[in-house]
Protein backbone atom coordinates (compact mmCIF):
# COMPACT_ATOMS: atom_id res chain seq x y z
CA UNK A 1 0.00 0.00 0.00
CA UNK A 2 1.16 3.34 -0.91
CA UNK A 3 0.43 6.89 1.16
CA UNK A 4 1.69 10.02 0.21
CA UNK A 5 -0.12 13.32 2.16
CA UNK A 6 -1.33 16.74 0.79
CA UNK A 7 -4.64 18.14 -0.41
CA UNK A 8 -6.53 15.16 -2.28
CA UNK A 9 -6.00 12.35 -0.86
CA UNK A 10 -7.36 8.18 -2.14
CA UNK A 11 -7.45 5.81 1.03
CA UNK A 12 -7.31 2.46 0.83
CA UNK A 13 -10.18 2.02 -1.82
CA UNK A 14 -11.22 -1.71 -2.78
CA UNK A 15 -13.68 -2.14 -5.66
CA UNK A 16 -15.49 -5.45 -6.83
CA UNK A 17 -16.43 -6.26 -10.41
CA UNK A 18 -18.71 -9.18 -10.51
CA UNK A 19 -18.22 -10.37 -6.99
CA UNK A 20 -14.15 -10.37 -7.97
CA UNK A 21 -12.07 -7.71 -7.04
CA UNK A 22 -11.36 -5.59 -9.31
CA UNK A 23 -8.55 -3.41 -7.02
CA UNK A 24 -8.06 -3.52 -3.53
CA UNK A 25 -6.39 -0.59 -1.08
CA UNK A 26 -5.41 1.80 -3.41
CA UNK A 27 -4.23 5.05 -1.73
CA UNK A 28 -2.73 8.21 -2.85
CA UNK A 29 -2.67 11.67 -2.76
CA UNK A 30 -2.00 14.49 -5.23
CA UNK A 31 0.07 17.25 -4.72
CA UNK A 32 -0.18 20.61 -6.14
CA UNK A 33 2.55 20.73 -9.02
CA UNK A 34 1.77 16.94 -9.41
CA UNK A 35 2.10 15.22 -12.69
CA UNK A 36 0.95 12.14 -11.88
CA UNK A 37 0.37 9.41 -14.71
CA UNK A 38 -1.89 6.16 -14.06
CA UNK A 39 -1.24 3.19 -15.96
CA UNK A 40 -1.84 -0.82 -16.02
CA UNK A 41 -3.45 -2.53 -18.50
CA UNK A 42 -7.21 -2.33 -19.97
CA UNK A 43 -9.72 -3.36 -17.59
CA UNK A 44 -7.53 -2.59 -14.46
CA UNK A 45 -9.64 -0.40 -13.08
CA UNK A 46 -8.00 3.09 -14.13
CA UNK A 47 -10.96 4.62 -15.28
CA UNK A 48 -12.87 3.20 -11.97
CA UNK A 49 -10.42 5.00 -9.97
CA UNK A 50 -11.12 8.32 -11.48
CA UNK A 51 -15.12 8.24 -11.67
CA UNK A 52 -14.90 7.28 -7.89
CA UNK A 53 -12.06 10.37 -7.48
CA UNK A 54 -15.21 12.11 -8.95
CA UNK A 55 -18.21 10.73 -7.16
CA UNK A 56 -19.63 8.89 -9.75
CA UNK A 57 -19.21 5.36 -8.20
CA UNK A 58 -19.42 4.48 -4.52
CA UNK A 59 -16.74 2.51 -3.30
CA UNK A 60 -16.82 -0.65 -1.86
CA UNK A 61 -14.18 -0.13 0.86
CA UNK A 62 -11.93 3.52 1.37
CA UNK A 63 -12.74 7.01 0.77
CA UNK A 64 -11.48 10.04 -1.15
CA UNK A 65 -11.18 13.31 0.92
CA UNK A 66 -10.83 16.90 -0.95
CA UNK A 67 -9.34 19.73 1.10
CA UNK A 68 -9.45 23.00 -0.90
CA UNK A 69 -9.55 21.63 -4.20
CA UNK A 70 -11.51 21.83 -7.45
CA UNK A 71 -11.64 19.30 -10.50
CA UNK A 72 -11.53 19.40 -13.95
CA UNK A 73 -12.50 15.95 -15.79
CA UNK A 74 -11.74 15.49 -19.59
CA UNK A 75 -13.21 12.68 -20.41
CA UNK A 76 -11.84 9.62 -22.69
CA UNK A 77 -15.90 9.98 -24.90
CA UNK A 78 -15.84 14.15 -25.49
CA UNK A 79 -19.37 15.55 -23.86
CA UNK A 80 -21.15 17.11 -26.79
CA UNK A 81 -24.21 16.91 -28.31
CA UNK A 82 -25.33 16.01 -32.21
CA UNK A 83 -26.52 20.51 -32.47
CA UNK A 84 -23.69 21.78 -30.33
CA UNK A 85 -22.16 25.35 -31.31
CA UNK A 86 -18.74 26.27 -30.21
CA UNK A 87 -20.96 29.09 -27.98
CA UNK A 88 -23.59 26.81 -26.85
CA UNK A 89 -21.11 24.40 -25.64
CA UNK A 90 -19.23 26.89 -23.55
CA UNK A 91 -21.95 28.49 -22.59
CA UNK A 92 -22.08 31.87 -23.69
CA UNK A 93 -23.14 34.34 -25.77
CA UNK A 94 -20.71 37.19 -25.01
CA UNK A 95 -17.96 36.88 -27.96
CA UNK A 96 -14.96 38.16 -25.82
CA UNK A 97 -15.38 35.68 -23.31
CA UNK A 98 -15.65 32.97 -25.93
CA UNK A 99 -12.49 34.28 -27.54
CA UNK A 100 -10.81 34.24 -24.28
CA UNK A 101 -12.32 30.78 -23.21
CA UNK A 102 -10.57 29.89 -26.53
CA UNK A 103 -7.11 31.78 -26.53
CA UNK A 104 -6.30 29.35 -23.23
CA UNK A 105 -6.45 26.39 -25.54
CA UNK A 106 -4.90 27.82 -28.78
CA UNK A 107 -7.94 27.54 -30.78
CA UNK A 108 -7.68 31.06 -31.44
CA UNK A 109 -3.96 32.28 -31.70
CA UNK A 110 -0.85 31.52 -33.63
CA UNK A 111 0.42 27.77 -32.80
CA UNK A 112 4.03 27.20 -32.22
CA UNK A 113 5.66 23.74 -33.17
CA UNK A 114 9.26 22.57 -33.67
CA UNK A 115 11.10 20.97 -36.88
CA UNK A 116 14.64 19.34 -36.02
CA UNK A 117 14.67 21.61 -33.02
CA UNK A 118 14.01 24.94 -34.40
CA UNK A 119 10.71 26.65 -33.63
CA UNK A 120 8.65 27.76 -35.57
CA UNK A 121 5.18 29.36 -35.98
CA UNK A 122 2.07 29.23 -38.27
CA UNK A 123 -1.37 31.46 -38.65
CA UNK A 124 -4.17 30.56 -36.56
CA UNK A 125 -5.50 27.64 -38.47
CA UNK A 126 -7.71 26.95 -35.97
CA UNK A 127 -9.64 30.20 -35.07
CA UNK A 128 -13.06 29.38 -34.41
CA UNK A 129 -15.93 31.61 -33.76
CA UNK A 130 -19.09 31.14 -31.56
CA UNK A 131 -21.13 29.79 -34.31
CA UNK A 132 -19.17 27.09 -35.45
CA UNK A 133 -20.75 23.60 -35.32
CA UNK A 134 -18.96 21.13 -32.99
CA UNK A 135 -19.58 18.25 -35.20
CA UNK A 136 -17.51 19.89 -38.39
CA UNK A 137 -14.19 19.85 -36.03
CA UNK A 138 -11.46 18.07 -35.97
CA UNK A 139 -10.88 15.12 -32.92
CA UNK A 140 -8.29 17.60 -31.92
CA UNK A 141 -10.05 20.81 -31.85
CA UNK A 142 -13.05 18.70 -30.26
CA UNK A 143 -10.48 17.66 -27.32
CA UNK A 144 -8.77 21.14 -27.07
CA UNK A 145 -12.22 22.69 -26.79
CA UNK A 146 -13.74 20.12 -24.03
CA UNK A 147 -10.71 21.33 -21.98
CA UNK A 148 -11.41 25.15 -22.81
CA UNK A 149 -14.78 24.32 -20.61
CA UNK A 150 -13.22 22.76 -18.19
CA UNK A 151 -10.69 25.42 -17.42
CA UNK A 152 -13.55 28.08 -17.38
CA UNK A 153 -14.43 26.16 -13.60
CA UNK A 154 -11.29 27.52 -12.95
CA UNK A 155 -10.11 23.91 -11.70
CA UNK A 156 -7.09 23.38 -9.34
CA UNK A 157 -6.70 19.86 -10.21
CA UNK A 158 -7.09 18.31 -14.29
CA UNK A 159 -7.95 14.78 -14.47
CA UNK A 160 -7.36 13.70 -18.39
CA UNK A 161 -8.78 10.12 -19.09
CA UNK A 162 -6.79 9.41 -22.35
CA UNK A 163 -6.45 13.31 -23.63
CA UNK A 164 -3.78 11.88 -26.78
CA UNK A 165 -6.44 9.76 -28.68
CA UNK A 166 -7.50 12.20 -31.41
CA UNK A 167 -4.62 14.57 -31.36
CA UNK A 168 -2.44 15.73 -34.23
CA UNK A 169 1.55 15.89 -33.67
CA UNK A 170 1.64 19.66 -33.59
CA UNK A 171 -1.72 18.75 -30.68
CA UNK A 172 0.62 16.61 -28.52
CA UNK A 173 3.57 19.13 -28.56
CA UNK A 174 0.82 21.40 -27.41
CA UNK A 175 -0.76 19.29 -24.92
CA UNK A 176 2.70 18.37 -23.55
CA UNK A 177 3.53 22.18 -22.68
CA UNK A 178 -0.41 22.70 -21.43
CA UNK A 179 0.50 19.72 -18.99
CA UNK A 180 4.56 20.97 -18.03
CA UNK A 181 2.55 24.68 -17.33
CA UNK A 182 -0.07 24.05 -15.47
CA UNK A 183 0.07 25.00 -11.61
CA UNK A 184 -2.28 22.62 -10.37
CA UNK A 185 -1.92 19.02 -9.96
CA UNK A 186 -2.76 16.78 -13.08
CA UNK A 187 -3.42 12.82 -12.58
CA UNK A 188 -3.58 10.93 -16.26
CA UNK A 189 -4.40 8.07 -17.73
CA UNK A 190 -2.33 7.75 -21.17
CA UNK A 191 -1.01 4.53 -22.62
CA UNK A 192 0.79 7.22 -24.90
CA UNK A 193 4.34 6.33 -23.69
CA UNK A 194 6.06 9.56 -25.24
CA UNK A 195 3.67 11.57 -23.62
CA UNK A 196 3.89 10.31 -20.20
CA UNK A 197 8.04 10.49 -20.56
CA UNK A 198 7.19 14.42 -21.82
CA UNK A 199 5.17 15.12 -19.10
CA UNK A 200 4.87 13.36 -15.95
CA UNK A 201 6.94 12.74 -13.02
CA UNK A 202 5.20 10.41 -10.80
CA UNK A 203 3.35 6.96 -12.28
CA UNK A 204 1.33 5.31 -9.88
CA UNK A 205 0.51 1.27 -11.54
CA UNK A 206 -2.11 -0.81 -11.46
CA UNK A 207 -0.69 -4.50 -11.53
CA UNK A 208 -3.85 -6.51 -11.69
CA UNK A 209 -2.22 -10.17 -12.14
CA UNK A 210 -0.07 -9.57 -8.84
CA UNK A 211 -2.47 -7.52 -7.12
CA UNK A 212 -0.45 -5.17 -6.12
CA UNK A 213 -0.64 -0.85 -6.34
CA UNK A 214 2.49 0.76 -6.62
CA UNK A 215 4.06 4.47 -6.77
CA UNK A 216 7.30 5.31 -9.00
CA UNK A 217 9.01 7.93 -9.05
CA UNK A 218 10.21 9.73 -12.58
CA UNK A 219 8.35 9.59 -15.92
CA UNK A 220 7.38 6.28 -18.14
CA UNK A 221 10.90 5.34 -19.05
CA UNK A 222 12.29 5.76 -15.10
CA UNK A 223 9.11 3.25 -14.47
CA UNK A 224 9.62 0.69 -16.62
CA UNK A 225 13.87 0.18 -15.06
CA UNK A 226 12.62 0.60 -11.63
CA UNK A 227 9.91 -1.93 -12.39
CA UNK A 228 12.72 -4.34 -14.07
CA UNK A 229 14.79 -3.93 -11.39
CA UNK A 230 11.93 -4.40 -8.67
CA UNK A 231 10.69 -7.38 -10.37
CA UNK A 232 14.41 -8.99 -10.84
CA UNK A 233 14.49 -8.52 -6.94
CA UNK A 234 11.10 -9.89 -6.21
CA UNK A 235 12.00 -13.42 -8.44
CA UNK A 236 15.03 -13.67 -6.93
CA UNK A 237 13.81 -12.93 -3.33
CA UNK A 238 11.30 -15.58 -4.34
CA UNK A 239 13.44 -18.55 -5.57
CA UNK A 240 15.98 -18.16 -2.12
CA UNK A 241 12.64 -18.22 0.02
CA UNK A 242 11.44 -21.72 -1.96
CA UNK A 243 14.64 -22.86 -1.81
CA UNK A 244 14.78 -22.04 2.43
CA UNK A 245 11.34 -23.54 2.56
CA UNK A 246 12.29 -27.07 0.38
CA UNK A 247 15.35 -27.40 2.87
CA UNK A 248 13.32 -27.00 5.60
CA UNK A 249 9.94 -29.14 4.97
CA UNK A 250 12.44 -32.17 3.86
CA UNK A 251 14.32 -31.91 7.26
CA UNK A 252 10.69 -31.63 8.63
CA UNK A 253 9.57 -34.79 6.26
CA UNK A 254 12.45 -36.82 7.14
CA UNK A 255 12.22 -36.29 10.97
CA UNK A 256 8.71 -37.17 11.34
CA UNK A 257 9.83 -40.47 9.45
CA UNK A 258 12.08 -41.28 11.92
CA UNK A 259 9.35 -40.40 14.62
CA UNK A 260 6.83 -42.60 13.34
CA UNK A 261 9.85 -45.81 13.49
CA UNK A 262 10.96 -45.30 16.63
CA UNK A 263 9.64 -43.56 20.06
CA UNK A 264 12.79 -40.68 20.42
CA UNK A 265 11.34 -37.87 22.49
CA UNK A 266 13.90 -35.81 21.13
CA UNK A 267 12.73 -35.64 17.79
CA UNK A 268 9.03 -34.74 18.54
CA UNK A 269 10.86 -31.39 20.88
CA UNK A 270 12.54 -31.12 16.94
CA UNK A 271 9.42 -31.63 14.63
CA UNK A 272 7.42 -29.08 16.85
CA UNK A 273 10.43 -26.77 16.85
CA UNK A 274 10.75 -27.01 12.87
CA UNK A 275 6.95 -26.33 12.34
CA UNK A 276 7.16 -22.93 13.97
CA UNK A 277 10.39 -22.16 12.40
CA UNK A 278 8.72 -22.85 8.86
CA UNK A 279 5.75 -20.65 10.35
CA UNK A 280 7.40 -18.20 11.59
CA UNK A 281 10.57 -17.90 8.23
CA UNK A 282 8.42 -19.10 5.42
CA UNK A 283 4.33 -19.33 5.95
CA UNK A 284 3.37 -16.41 7.97
CA UNK A 285 5.02 -14.36 4.82
CA UNK A 286 5.13 -16.61 2.01
CA UNK A 287 6.02 -14.88 -1.10
CA UNK A 288 4.08 -15.40 -4.43
CA UNK A 289 5.82 -15.79 -7.87
CA UNK A 290 5.65 -12.68 -9.48
CA UNK A 291 3.59 -12.91 -12.73
CA UNK A 292 3.44 -11.14 -16.05
CA UNK A 293 0.89 -9.52 -17.50
CA UNK A 294 -1.29 -11.57 -20.22
CA UNK A 295 -0.64 -10.20 -24.05
CA UNK A 296 -1.62 -10.77 -27.13
CA UNK A 297 0.79 -14.03 -28.63
CA UNK A 298 1.88 -15.20 -31.64
CA UNK A 299 1.59 -12.28 -33.63
CA UNK A 300 2.44 -12.78 -37.05
CA UNK A 301 1.25 -10.40 -40.52
CA UNK A 302 2.83 -13.18 -42.56
CA UNK A 303 3.06 -11.70 -46.27
CA UNK A 304 6.42 -11.37 -48.19
CA UNK A 305 6.97 -9.12 -51.28
CA UNK A 306 10.06 -8.82 -53.44
CA UNK A 307 11.52 -5.78 -52.72
CA UNK A 308 10.86 -4.00 -55.87
CA UNK A 309 7.98 -5.02 -56.36
CA UNK A 310 5.34 -2.31 -57.48
CA UNK A 311 2.90 -2.59 -54.83
CA UNK A 312 1.02 0.63 -54.57
CA UNK A 313 0.41 3.65 -57.15
CA UNK A 314 -1.41 6.81 -56.10
CA UNK A 315 -1.21 9.55 -59.60
CA UNK A 316 -2.90 12.74 -59.60
CA UNK A 317 -5.90 12.02 -56.81
CA UNK A 318 -8.08 14.63 -56.86
CA UNK A 319 -11.26 14.69 -54.20
CA UNK A 320 -13.99 17.59 -53.23
CA UNK A 321 -16.50 17.64 -50.55
CA UNK A 322 -18.97 20.22 -51.23
CA UNK A 323 -16.75 23.32 -51.87
CA UNK A 324 -13.65 22.10 -50.01
CA UNK A 325 -11.27 20.45 -51.94
CA UNK A 326 -9.20 18.46 -49.84
CA UNK A 327 -7.10 16.57 -52.23
CA UNK A 328 -5.33 18.43 -54.87
CA UNK A 329 -3.29 15.84 -56.86
CA UNK A 330 -1.89 13.41 -54.45
CA UNK A 331 0.80 11.62 -56.10
CA UNK A 332 3.06 8.80 -54.59
CA UNK A 333 4.24 5.15 -54.73
CA UNK A 334 5.43 1.99 -52.71
CA UNK A 335 6.76 -0.73 -53.52
CA UNK A 336 8.28 -3.92 -51.70
CA UNK A 337 8.80 -3.72 -48.13
CA UNK A 338 8.61 -0.04 -48.06
CA UNK A 339 7.09 0.97 -44.59
CA UNK A 340 5.58 4.26 -44.99
CA UNK A 341 3.99 6.82 -42.33
CA UNK A 342 1.60 9.21 -43.96
CA UNK A 343 1.52 12.16 -41.51
CA UNK A 344 -0.35 15.86 -41.61
CA UNK A 345 -2.34 17.92 -39.34
CA UNK A 346 -5.99 16.98 -38.37
CA UNK A 347 -8.12 17.09 -41.30
CA UNK A 348 -5.80 17.39 -43.91
CA UNK A 349 -7.22 14.76 -45.28
CA UNK A 350 -5.15 11.30 -44.41
CA UNK A 351 -8.02 9.19 -43.97
CA UNK A 352 -9.79 10.33 -47.12
CA UNK A 353 -6.76 8.75 -48.78
CA UNK A 354 -6.73 5.44 -46.85
CA UNK A 355 -10.58 5.01 -47.29
CA UNK A 356 -10.13 6.05 -51.19
CA UNK A 357 -7.03 3.08 -51.32
CA UNK A 358 -9.33 0.43 -49.76
CA UNK A 359 -12.42 1.87 -52.18
CA UNK A 360 -14.86 2.93 -49.32
CA UNK A 361 -14.34 6.91 -51.78
CA UNK A 362 -14.22 7.42 -55.18
CA UNK A 363 -11.76 10.23 -56.12
CA UNK A 364 -13.11 12.89 -58.30
CA UNK A 365 -10.07 12.38 -60.63
CA UNK A 366 -7.10 10.68 -60.76
CA UNK A 367 -5.68 6.79 -60.69
CA UNK A 368 -5.03 4.01 -58.71
CA UNK A 369 -2.63 1.37 -59.57
CA UNK A 370 -2.07 -1.91 -57.10
CA UNK A 371 0.74 -4.25 -57.79
CA UNK A 372 0.00 -8.05 -59.53
CA UNK A 373 -1.41 -10.35 -56.48
CA UNK A 374 -0.91 -7.38 -53.91
CA UNK A 375 -3.71 -8.06 -51.23
CA UNK A 376 -4.89 -5.75 -48.95
CA UNK A 377 -5.20 -5.63 -45.52
CA UNK A 378 -7.16 -2.65 -43.63
CA UNK A 379 -7.37 -1.36 -39.99
CA UNK A 380 -10.19 1.15 -39.81
CA UNK A 381 -9.61 3.98 -37.23
CA UNK A 382 -13.34 3.98 -36.37
CA UNK A 383 -13.41 -0.11 -36.48
CA UNK A 384 -15.95 -0.03 -39.55
CA UNK A 385 -14.68 -2.99 -40.88
CA UNK A 386 -16.22 -5.19 -38.13
CA UNK A 387 -19.63 -6.09 -38.52
CA UNK A 388 -21.36 -5.27 -34.85
CA UNK A 389 -24.15 -7.84 -35.24
CA UNK A 390 -21.76 -11.15 -34.99
CA UNK A 391 -20.18 -12.15 -31.99
CA UNK A 392 -16.69 -12.42 -32.15
CA UNK A 393 -16.08 -16.04 -33.79
CA UNK A 394 -18.33 -15.52 -36.58
CA UNK A 395 -16.97 -11.87 -36.91
CA UNK A 396 -13.23 -13.90 -36.94
CA UNK A 397 -14.21 -16.73 -39.27
CA UNK A 398 -16.32 -14.03 -41.92
CA UNK A 399 -12.53 -12.81 -42.11
CA UNK A 400 -11.57 -12.43 -46.49
CA UNK A 401 -9.15 -14.42 -47.39
CA UNK A 402 -8.35 -16.03 -44.06
CA UNK A 403 -5.64 -18.33 -44.42
CA UNK A 404 -5.95 -22.20 -43.37
CA UNK A 405 -6.19 -22.52 -39.82
CA UNK A 406 -3.67 -24.71 -38.85
CA UNK A 407 -5.44 -24.81 -34.85
CA UNK A 408 -9.02 -24.82 -33.72
CA UNK A 409 -10.44 -20.80 -34.22
CA UNK A 410 -10.72 -20.63 -30.61
CA UNK A 411 -7.54 -21.01 -29.63
CA UNK A 412 -6.15 -18.16 -31.84
CA UNK A 413 -8.86 -16.19 -30.29
CA UNK A 414 -6.86 -16.99 -26.77
CA UNK A 415 -4.29 -15.64 -28.05
CA UNK A 416 -5.71 -12.04 -28.56
CA UNK A 417 -7.36 -12.74 -25.12
CA UNK A 418 -10.53 -13.38 -26.27
CA UNK A 419 -11.02 -16.98 -23.68
CA UNK A 420 -13.85 -19.36 -23.04
CA UNK A 421 -17.65 -17.65 -23.23
CA UNK A 422 -16.01 -14.12 -24.84
CA UNK A 423 -16.41 -15.54 -28.37
CA UNK A 424 -20.17 -15.23 -27.99
CA UNK A 425 -19.82 -12.04 -27.01
CA UNK A 426 -21.18 -9.69 -29.60
CA UNK A 427 -19.10 -7.08 -31.46
CA UNK A 428 -21.13 -4.35 -30.74
CA UNK A 429 -20.90 -5.02 -27.13
CA UNK A 430 -16.79 -5.12 -26.83
CA UNK A 431 -14.88 -2.42 -25.53
CA UNK A 432 -12.93 -0.38 -28.16
CA UNK A 433 -9.54 -2.20 -27.09
CA UNK A 434 -11.54 -5.20 -27.63
CA UNK A 435 -12.21 -4.25 -30.90
CA UNK A 436 -9.17 -3.20 -31.38
CA UNK A 437 -7.49 -6.66 -30.95
CA UNK A 438 -10.20 -9.03 -32.48
CA UNK A 439 -9.24 -6.39 -36.06
CA UNK A 440 -5.51 -8.15 -35.43
CA UNK A 441 -6.92 -11.41 -35.20
CA UNK A 442 -8.41 -11.02 -39.05
CA UNK A 443 -5.20 -9.35 -40.53
CA UNK A 444 -2.93 -11.44 -38.83
CA UNK A 445 -4.56 -14.58 -40.28
CA UNK A 446 -5.01 -13.51 -43.89
CA UNK A 447 -1.64 -13.33 -45.81
CA UNK A 448 -1.48 -9.68 -46.93
CA UNK A 449 1.52 -7.75 -49.11
CA UNK A 450 0.25 -4.47 -47.82
CA UNK A 451 -1.03 -3.13 -44.43
CA UNK A 452 -3.00 -0.29 -44.56
CA UNK A 453 -3.32 0.97 -40.52
CA UNK A 454 -5.43 3.90 -40.10
CA UNK A 455 -4.51 5.09 -36.00
CA UNK A 456 -4.18 1.10 -35.23
CA UNK A 457 -3.06 1.69 -31.50
CA UNK A 458 -5.71 3.80 -30.11
CA UNK A 459 -7.64 2.47 -27.46
CA UNK A 460 -4.82 -0.20 -26.91
CA UNK A 461 -2.84 -0.80 -23.48
CA UNK A 462 0.87 -0.97 -23.41
CA UNK A 463 1.15 -4.63 -23.33
CA UNK A 464 -0.81 -5.40 -26.38
CA UNK A 465 1.13 -2.10 -28.12
CA UNK A 466 4.31 -3.88 -27.19
CA UNK A 467 3.35 -7.36 -29.13
CA UNK A 468 2.08 -5.15 -32.11
CA UNK A 469 5.12 -3.08 -32.68
CA UNK A 470 7.05 -6.27 -32.76
CA UNK A 471 5.16 -7.91 -35.61
CA UNK A 472 5.04 -4.92 -37.73
CA UNK A 473 8.60 -4.53 -36.78
CA UNK A 474 9.46 -8.40 -38.55
CA UNK A 475 6.70 -7.58 -41.07
CA UNK A 476 7.91 -8.49 -44.16
CA UNK A 477 5.41 -6.79 -46.69
CA UNK A 478 4.26 -3.09 -47.44
CA UNK A 479 3.34 -1.14 -44.70
CA UNK A 480 0.95 2.27 -44.84
CA UNK A 481 0.60 4.02 -41.57
CA UNK A 482 -1.38 6.58 -40.26
CA UNK A 483 -0.20 7.01 -36.48
CA UNK A 484 0.48 10.12 -34.05
CA UNK A 485 2.06 7.30 -31.29
CA UNK A 486 5.31 8.72 -31.11
CA UNK A 487 7.03 5.86 -29.34
CA UNK A 488 5.00 3.68 -31.16
CA UNK A 489 6.60 4.82 -34.95
CA UNK A 490 10.13 4.86 -33.14
CA UNK A 491 9.94 1.52 -32.68
CA UNK A 492 8.72 0.05 -36.09
CA UNK A 493 11.74 1.13 -38.36
CA UNK A 494 9.92 2.84 -40.59
CA UNK A 495 11.63 3.83 -44.04
CA UNK A 496 9.50 6.59 -45.63
CA UNK A 497 7.36 10.03 -44.76
CA UNK A 498 4.82 11.50 -46.80
CA UNK A 499 3.59 14.78 -45.74
CA UNK A 500 -0.09 16.02 -46.50
CA UNK A 501 -0.30 19.63 -46.83
CA UNK A 502 -2.15 22.00 -48.54
CA UNK A 503 -4.36 18.93 -50.22
CA UNK A 504 -0.86 17.56 -51.84
CA UNK A 505 2.03 15.21 -50.68
CA UNK A 506 5.55 15.58 -50.39
CA UNK A 507 8.28 12.92 -49.43
CA UNK A 508 10.37 13.94 -46.25
CA UNK A 509 12.81 11.12 -46.80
Amino acid sequence: MICFFITKRVNNLSFELFAEPLFEKVSFTIKRGDKIGLVGPNGAGKTTILKIILDQLEPDEGSVKIENEKLGYLSQELPFQPNDTVGGFLGFSDKAKIQNALSKVSLNAPVSFSVNGEQKQIRATEKLDESFRVSSLSGGQKTKLALAKILLTRPTILILDEPTNHLDFRGLEWLEKFVNGYSGGVLVISHDRRFLDNTVNKILELDRVNNRFAEYSGNYTDYMISKEKQIARWDDEYEKQQKHKRRLELWLALKKQEASMGGDRKKGKQIRAMEKRLQREVYSDELKKPKTEKAIKNLDFGGSVHSDKLILRLENIHKKFGNKEVLKGVSFELRGKDHVLLRGENGSGKTTIIKIINGLIKPDSGEIKFGKSVNLGYFAQEHEVLDFEKNIEEEFLSTPRLKKLDKDSRKILGAFLFSGSDVFKKVSSLSLGERVRLIFAKLTNQQNELLVLDEPTNHLDIFSREAIEDALTDYDGAILMVSHDRYFLDKIKLNRIFELENGITSELY
